[in-house]
């Protein structure tokens, strides 16, 4: 079996892992869910190069024959990480990709370990826009959401597809949502509304979310 950890920002990366990604993967890919908090409460900022560093190699060091990646938010990443500077104003998929190469440089050089073993993911722009793959399922969750269902659906429609919602302060996805009466929890609902729109659906609208996916899933033993 495929022992595969996967290092992510905080509960709600790790209950989206351990409920749907994980059982999704099984019995192929065993994945366990690791956090790095971007704060003491888990909330708001950006990730320190430095930190996901010394977490990232340690992890790496725990065992030889597992595989280590992340599931960070391109929103609001430290500028501490290459390359989140210099690819401003570029698509995506595009920022996503470079910032996961000079990741993988950095964390392999402080490792020290077989670069195979390392597949970073940043994800456009944030968790949330994997939620705009189907914003009809949000009634689901909570029915009175539904008044928001044409509104937010425009916010899709309007991109090339979800990863692109932008990440300015007041539009990113998450912020998209504020407009939700009850309010939107992210910890709360967001695993539970992607559980309701499945993996297929958000790999199908998400195209950097499906590389990630295809990669992890084809996995073999070290």
């Amino acid at each position: 079996m495929v022992q595969l950890i996967v290092v992510g920002e905080g509960p709600t990366e790790e209950r989206f892992i351990t409920e749907l990604l994980a059982p999704t993967l099984a019995p192929n890919v065993f994945v366990t869910p690791r956090i790095i908090p971007t704060s003491s409460s888990s909330r708001g900022g950006g990730l320190n190069l430095d930190r996901v560093k010394r977490a990232l190699r340690n992890t790496l060091r725990e065992r030889s024959d597992s595989y280590v990646s992340t599931f960070f938010d391109l929103y609001a990443l430290g500028p501490t990480f290459r390359g989140v500077i210099d690819t401003r104003g570029q698509p995506p998929s595009v920022r996503a990709q470079a910032i996961e190469g000079l990741l993988h440089q950095d964390i392999i050089a402080y490792a020290q370990c077989r670069p195979e073993r390392f597949l970073p993911h940043i994800q456009p722009h944030e968790f949330e826009a994997l939620l705009f793959s189907d914003v009809s399922r949000l009634r689901e969750v909570e029915p009175d959401w539904a008044i928001h269902e044409d509104s937010l659906r425009r916010v899709g429609e309007a991109v090339e597809n979800p990863e692109w919602i932008n990440d300015a302060p007041e539009t990113a996805p998450s912020k998209r949502l504020r407009v939700l009466r009850p309010k939107y929890r992210k910890v709360t609902h967001g695993p539970l509304v992607a559980a309701k729109i499945g993996l297929d659906k958000i790999r199908e609208m998400c195209p950097h979310f499906q590389q990630w996916f295809a990669r992890i899933a084809s996995l073999r033993p070290l």
